[in-house]
């Protein structure tokens, strides 16, 4: 009797995480983020750009166990976050945030040039970048979450022949 061995399976791709910072990714709806900011006792003010497609949203994101909060930049595209930055002046975390964005997400694309080092995952042609600067002694860090669909999709602004 013949036994034939069973097939050799491949094991399943596994989906990796959409890429994202404080529960915030590229892409969401502007609605969304502001109730993220509001719950954490922030706040998030939104104004039109010369491009109505556009707006710029800015505000301020407490964050539990940080002396200082965020400052927040939405650029949003159709009401989609086409951009999230968070900077933070002073505080530390840069290398907890990494850590933990690296378990999250696999190892980063890493830069270190004089004063300043990146760290930037990219997916889907989306991009999640931490940048730490340091400058006379203060600690400059940003998180930058980026949607590349939403940029590219802008094409001219309106109104330009």
């Amino acid at each position: 009797m013949i036994i034939t061995p069973p097939p050799v399976v491949a094991p399943a791709a596994q989906a990796l995480p959409p890429l994202s910072f404080l529960r915030f990714r590229a892409g969401m709806p502007v609605s969304e983020a502001g109730s993220l900011i509001r719950a954490s006792r922030g706040i998030l003010v939104c104004k039109a750009t010369s491009d109505s497609r556009m707006r710029e949203c800015t505000g301020r994101l407490p964050r539990p166990g940080l002396s200082t909060v965020f400052e927040v930049l939405i650029s949003s595209v159709h009401d989609s976050s086409a951009v999230i930055v968070f900077s933070l002046r002073g505080g530390a975390g840069v290398s907890r945030w990494v850590t933990d964005l690296t378990r999250q997400f696999g190892r980063p694309n890493h830069r270190q040039q004089g004063n300043q080092s990146s760290w930037q995952w990219i997916r889907d042609r989306k991009m999640l970048r931490v940048v730490e600067r340091r400058t006379g002694g203060t600690r400059e860090t940003s998180v930058t979450l980026t949607h590349g669909p939403l940029l590219d999709g802008l094409g001219a602004p309106q109104g330009t022949p």
